[in-house]
């Protein structure tokens, strides 16, 4: 999971923001809104030409996790504050949906901070890992 680290934004922004860094478009599989952009509500989930092509991510080369991990990113920045409760409830369902459906363990569920070589504070400081990890089924 990542954070966009932008105060706002959505799918389409963030995959122009990617093709400027010299990406093949949007890295990540899903993003989560949070309301700021027009006509995208807070807690709405997209997802990206890459998860519909079931292509590998661009957003996490430690311990390969663009080939193996399912790219999760929700809009804003998680070192300044937290995640809205509507973006919670989505997280919370759209990652319980893929852990039943492909049968992820809960030890595999991560921020992007927590994998193994990666050196990122993401998705931010104050992401609330215990209520996270406390709704997962």
């Amino acid at each position: 999971m990542h954070h966009s680290a932008t105060d706002e934004g959505d799918a389409l922004s963030i995959n122009g923001m990617h093709h400027r860094r010299g990406f093949k478009g949007l890295g990540y599989h899903f993003v989560i809104n949070n309301g700021s952009t027009h006509g995208k509500i807070d807690g709405q989930i997209e997802a990206s030409v890459r998860w519909i092509k079931q292509q590998d991510g661009a957003h996490c080369k430690a311990s390969g996790m663009n080939h193996q991990g399912i790219g999760i990113c929700l809009v804003g920045n998680f070192s300044k504050e937290r995640v809205s409760s509507s973006q919670m409830d989505s997280l919370v369902y759209l990652v319980n949906t893929l852990k039943k459906y492909y049968k992820i363990p809960a030890g595999r569920i991560l921020g992007h901070g927590q994998v193994p070589g990666a050196r990122t504070e993401c998705p931010g400081n104050y992401f609330p890992w215990s209520e996270f990890k406390s709704r997962l089924r």
